[in-house]
């Protein structure tokens, strides 16, 4: 299938170096998908690639496919991605057993010996019982109480507007939360896999994420504090990109299932997945309108990527972007009025914003490094946003609706991105 895809998400922590003289790919069929995050995210930032120009740094990049076909000399966007074999994912840790109780012993009951009395020639012989000695009682066994584990209590997770994202400044791709100043950051995931993509559930109670600890890529969903993990799709392709719906229903999903990456839509438990896109093209970034009756998302089907809406069952489709740049990553604003998107049209992957019908199209960022994945503060005033802009690395920032006041979140060697705004004040 078609692995194509204008991505600009983080770059390589490992691949820097490899970068900077192209990469190599392998042209043999991979045993294993590559995680979402080379996939996604890691070379096309640092690569800088140009829509409408050659490549001039790094390789392109190649999303997760069965096979990597051979390198080929740079192109215009549409790029590649490398793929990367996933981690072998770590047996759970078996709960500590608890201490057993030894069994009591049996005390030993007092035993009656039967003797014959010496026969005389007038009596009947009779039977008496001899004295019988009492025993001495074998002391029982207490059982002792069982040493339940103490846990460590679970680290408080900040109220107010809050702010979940995919980082591994802990060594692998795990799901944090930190409140919308950069402040609290706390840890909900711990697990040798990728674990990446959150989305928050209307009530603020609960992220679906995607997660190759199962060994493909599948939908779970976890309580804020960290507890209740579910797993929500088990399917021998690979299922990412959960969207939550507004009335918590419904999540939307890509998956490669049916051979290229197409929307699905599934109840909240993970049952009745449809394909809403059906499409040669790759779709990608599936994003609900706030009255749940429509989902943005982008494709290449028109031969670039373009930003699309249509409505909830997959009709009506519609361009919202037509430009022949790239134009990813769309982000409804609160109140349905506006798009938040990423596109290259000006030659530098840039946050922009349109109209819901696609009018208006406006640059809010302007710098010389890649910006991607804009999220809409819950009350529409302020974008999160992910950007290479200091120091190479994918770091976290925010601005005002209209691009100023521009702060960097999270500001840490390690790569984030994946930025969600939870909904209202949850």
């Amino acid at each position: 299938m078609s692995t194509k895809r204008p991505i600009i998400v983080v770059a390589l922590l490992t691949f820097l170096p490899i970068l900077a003289c192209g990469l190599a790919r392998p042209t043999a069929p991979v045993d294993v998908q590559a995680t979402e995050a080379a996939a996604r995210r890691r070379a096309t930032l640092q690569a800088g690639a140009l829509p409408t120009a050659t490549w001039t740094q790094g390789p392109p990049t190649v999303r997760p496919s069965a096979t990597v076909l051979p390198t080929a000399t740079p192109s215009p966007l549409p790029t590649e991605r490398p793929t990367a074999p996933v981690p072998a994912t770590a047996s759970p840790t078996p709960p500590l057993p608890s201490s057993p109780s030894p069994p009591p012993s049996p005390t030993t009951p007092p035993t009656a010996t039967a003797t014959a009395a010496k026969a005389t020639p007038t009596s009947t012989p009779t039977l008496t019982s001899s004295p019988t000695s009492t025993p001495t009682p074998t002391p029982t066994a207490t059982a002792l109480p069982t040493a339940t584990p103490t846990l460590p209590p679970p680290t408080p997770i900040p109220q107010g507007e809050r702010i979940a994202f995919t980082s591994n400044r802990d060594g692998n791709y795990e799901i944090y939360v930190m409140a919308a100043d950069g402040s609290s950051v706390v840890r909900l995931t711990n697990d040798p896999g990728d674990d990446q993509r959150p989305s928050w559930s209307p009530d603020g109670m609960r992220l679906a994420f995607e997660s190759n600890r199962g060994g493909d890529f599948d939908i779970y969903v976890i309580n804020v504090d960290g507890s209740g993990l579910t797993r929500l799709t088990d399917s021998p392709a690979n299922d990412i990109y959960p969207a939550w719906s507004p009335d918590g229903s419904r999540l939307a999903f890509l998956s490669d299932r049916d051979g290229n990456w197409e929307i699905y839509v599934m109840n909240a438990d993970g049952s009745g997945a449809v394909n809403l896109t059906n499409d040669p093209g790759e779709d990608w970034d599936p994003a609900w309108s706030p009255d749940g009756s429509r989902l943005a998302f982008d494709s290449d089907r028109s031969g670039n990527y373009e930003i699309y809406v249509m409505n909830a069952d997959g009709s009506g489709l519609v361009n919202l972007s037509n430009n022949p740049a790239g134009n990813i990553s769309p982000a409804w604003s609160p109140d349905g009025t506006r798009l938040a998107f990423a596109s290259a049209r000006d030659g530098n992957w840039e946050i922009y914003v349109m109209d819901a019908d696609g009018g208006n199209q406006t640059r809010l960022t302007d710098n010389g490094a890649a910006d991607d994945q804009p999220t809409w503060s819950p009350d529409g005033t302020r974008l999160a946003f992910i950007s290479l802009r200091d120091g190479g690395v994918s770091d976290i920032f925010v601005m005002g609706g209209d691009g100023g006041n521009v702060v960097n979140l999270t500001n840490t060697s390690a790569e984030e991105w994946d930025p969600v705004w939870s909904p209202g004040n949850r």
